[in-house]
């Protein structure tokens, strides 16, 4: 969040329109948070909600969107993320990330790198800074 909200004040200070793509949990404890997506869906109430979510992000941010920009942080990219990237490469939009790094599984101790994935960002930017500089 520290990423986020650092990029949000920066862009407000340089005059630059942004939207940031999160995901959705503002309604949930730090315990499911944490779950793995596929518990995650065992909740009749998430497993409801999940593909609005999804149809939100890919057709009504992802594709208005000028650039996207993955915080990947750790190189973890969940199945929603991907799916807004190859949204993203359809689209042709210009794709940043935090970590160059595509790693998919059961985070954090689960993980497998996903070359397929790693294709479709075209840089890598490490702070709000850098990522703003680009977007100037």
């Amino acid at each position: 969040m520290d990423f986020m909200n650092k990029l949000h004040d920066l862009a407000q200070k340089r005059g630059v329109r942004i939207t940031v793509l999160h995901p959705q949990f503002e309604r949930t404890d730090e315990k499911y948070r944490k779950l793995h997506e596929k518990e995650r869906l065992e909740s009749p109430s998430y497993k409801a909600e999940v593909a609005g979510w999804v149809y939100d992000h890919l057709f009504r941010k992802v594709k208005v969107a000028d650039v996207c920009f993955v915080f990947n942080k750790n190189g973890y990219v969940g199945a929603n993320v991907v799916g807004e990237l190859f949204a993203a490469a359809v689209l042709g939009k210009m794709v940043y990330a935090l970590d160059q790094k595509t790693l998919m599984g059961h985070y954090p101790h689960d993980l497998y790198h996903e070359p397929c994935v790693e294709k479709l960002i075209h840089e890598i930017v490490q702070t709000p800074e850098e990522l703003l500089d680009r977007l100037s």
